[in-house]
């Protein structure tokens, strides 16, 4: 039934093929359990393996060696292909007093059995499987519509485990984020030894986050969706875009007035904005120009381009007015 739910779940979505999964019917399969009656004679489940071994089955007893090597003594009923009733099969009681028939003992249970069984960590489960067109719909965008479907299951008692293409978008955010904050831990912990002083520093840093912008605005010109090649050019771009800022920083600070700032300023003009183009020009190829497999790193071109692109502006022009309006830098 879980499967059966989350398949129809599946179908709903447009975008969503080749739904499958691995549970397949096998034939039916019959379950022996002691009874009372059984077990007030001596019976129990092992007691009944150990007989029927023998009758349905190649049941091996023991090993031991002679002369020529390792010999395995099995047992096996000439008759066991006879066609005879289970249940009038008659069996000796442990204590060896007296003979009773199975169905006696024990009662039958007949279920459908799985033509294959799947364990993980020692529990049984079961796998739906599905691929989604990219360009209809996400696999992060199935998920959020499933998610009240799983949440349904889980309260019923299904244990439910996402892996597949969400599962490692999961893990690759989890390491994306520690990988931003231990960056940019080390650039501000660098800029204070540089600076000596926590103000510009938050001024270099503040850089960033607005360099984002540009490479969210990169992708939406290109139709391209926000996929983790994407957001690891984006913490990529966190480095590259503190380097201008920081000569930038250099340059204008220890300025006595605005214009002599607007002139230092300006010489910085042509190194930072020749370092972004040619540094934007050599991702253009990829930007605009993908195919075969550069097509999987486009997103990360795309967000370093037009990151680069638009902290260029930022990095001459927002950096020294905000280093300006902290430091109250007025006109002569």
């Amino acid at each position: 039934d879980a499967l059966a739910k989350l398949e129809k779940a599946l179908r709903k979505i447009p975008g969503v093929e080749d739904i499958s999964d691995n549970a397949k019917e096998g034939p039916m399969e019959l379950k022996l359990r002691v009874n009372e009656y059984g077990k007030e004679l001596g019976f129990d489940e092992q007691n009944l393996v150990a007989i029927l071994r023998g009758l349905y089955l190649d049941a091996e007893y023991g090993k031991m060696f002679d002369r020529k090597g390792l010999v395995r003594i099995r047992l096996e009923d000439p008759r066991r292909d006879r066609q005879v009733e289970i249940g009038e099969l008659h069996l000796r009681t442990p204590d060896g007093q007296r003979s009773v028939a199975l169905k006696e003992i024990a009662d039958f249970l007949y279920k459908k059995s799985m033509l294959k069984l799947y364990k993980e960590d020692g529990e049984r489960v079961w796998t739906v499987t599905a691929r989604t067109d990219k360009k209809k719909v996400l696999p992060s965008e199935v998920m959020e519509r499933l998610r009240p479907v799983i949440e349904e299951l889980r309260r019923s008692g299904v244990k439910v485990i996402v892996k597949g293409e969400e599962k490692e978008n999961r893990q690759v955010k989890r390491e994306m984020s520690q990988a931003a904050v231990i960056a940019l831990f080390l650039i501000f912990i660098s800029l204070v030894w540089m600076f000596n002083s926590p103000i510009l520093p938050l001024i270099t840093i503040s850089v960033i986050p607005l360099s984002i912008l540009g490479a969210l605005l990169g992708n939406w010109i290109m139709g391209i969706n926000l996929t983790l090649p994407g957001i690891m050019g984006m913490v990529g771009l966190a480095g590259v875009v503190v380097n201008d800022a920081l000569i930038m920083l250099d340059f204008v600070r220890g300025s006595k007035d605005y214009d002599e700032m607007v002139i230092r300023a300006g010489m910085r003009l042509r190194p930072i904005f020749l370092t972004s183009l040619t540094t934007v020009l050599g991702l253009l190829t990829l930007i605009f120009f993908a195919s075969g497999q550069s097509l999987i790193i486009q997103p990360m071109a795309v967000s370093l381009g037009y990151g680069i692109a638009w902290a260029t502006v930022l990095n001459l022009i927002y950096v020294p007015l905000m280093y300006a309006v902290i430091y109250r830098v007025r006109s002569s």
